[in-house]
């Protein structure tokens, strides 16, 4: 799994930033005000996602694209129709992920919010490498580098670069990996960002024997992820750090890594995810003679469990 989790769309603040800059020195205008409302509605959904409450989540964002659609907001309803988009992904229920980015990055597309447009496009191809459809997977994110370079927004032009140095190491080009982490690293500006370049030059490490670089850049990586608390990614830096230890041969430091990924990703909801975890550590178990107990981690991965 290389992508980091879909693209939440806050874009639609910066709108709100200018609106205000006009008319909140005072009483903000109504529409405004109305902006505003729709924002918080949006963090609200934001929150929610971010804790593994798909359903609630999409309630949120889908109020939020009612109220867009009622005071005639379309930066809103492309915001918020890529959060759903977002949320059906997570969800596993690709073709309506498919149909919500689509829609989302047709008006994004109309309204000349290239940097919008290129996170639709981003998440698109992350819907199509779920399918297992390496060439579409590239068809999307060349628009979205296309969409990204258009909006001269350097960090959604990095943030394409590091999804593209994603995908091939998941083809197993290293080479052309590292040379879009070299293109990314200067553009990586956000903690964000920075987390992924990590990540990925650590993913990179990794695929050619390095594990002492593995170590020292998935560990910059959790550390980064942590200051913003994207609990998803720092999911993935722990899992790694498994992996890298049993690499090295070290595997009671693989059994507490992967034991703290399948405890962050068990508070996301993301069952996928815990079935991969236990599935190592029953392998650490076994290598390692380590005779620790798995009934708690068989436990939350059981249907019907919380």
């Amino acid at each position: 799994m290389w992508n980091r989790g879909p693209y939440l769309s806050r874009w639609a603040r910066l709108g709100l930033a200018v609106l205000c800059l006009a008319g909140c020195a005072g009483k903000p205008e109504p529409f405004a005000q109305q902006v505003q409302r729709i924002n918080e509605v949006s963090i609200q959904g934001d929150q929610k996602f971010s804790q593994g409450d798909l359903k609630r989540a999409n309630r949120d964002f889908s109020r939020a694209l009612a109220m867009s659609r009622a005071v005639d907001y379309p930066q809103g309803a492309a915001q918020q129709l890529n959060n759903l988009g977002a949320v059906a992904l997570d969800d596993g229920d690709l073709k309506q992920a498919r149909e919500s980015f689509t829609r989302a990055y047709d008006l994004n597309r109309d309204l000349g919010q290239w940097a919008a447009a290129s996170i639709n496009q981003a998440n698109l191809a992350t819907v199509a490498q779920k399918e297992g459809n390496p060439g579409a997977v590239s068809q999307h994110l060349l628009a979205a580098q296309e969409a990204a370079q258009q909006s001269r927004n350097y960090q959604a032009v990095g943030r394409v670069f590091l999804q593209w140095a994603g995908f091939y190491l998941d083809q197993g080009d290293p080479a052309a990996a590292q040379d879009m982490l070299n293109r990314a690293a200067p553009l990586a500006t956000t903690p964000a960002l920075k987390g992924t370049l990590f990540h990925h030059q650590g993913r990179l490490a990794l695929a050619r024997g390095d594990t002492a670089q593995a170590l020292e850049r998935f560990t910059l990586a959790l550390s980064t992820d942590r200051t913003i608390l994207d609990r998803a990614a720092m999911a993935g830096d722990l899992y790694y750090l498994g992996e890298t230890h049993r690499t090295r041969g070290d595997l009671p430091q693989a059994w507490e890594y992967y034991a703290r990924a399948f405890d962050v990703y068990a508070g996301l909801g993301r069952k996928s995810q815990l079935d991969r975890c236990l599935k190592r550590l029953k392998e650490v178990n076994n290598q390692g003679g380590l005779g620790r107990s798995l009934e708690r981690f068989e436990k939350l991965t059981k249907p019907g469990s919380s």
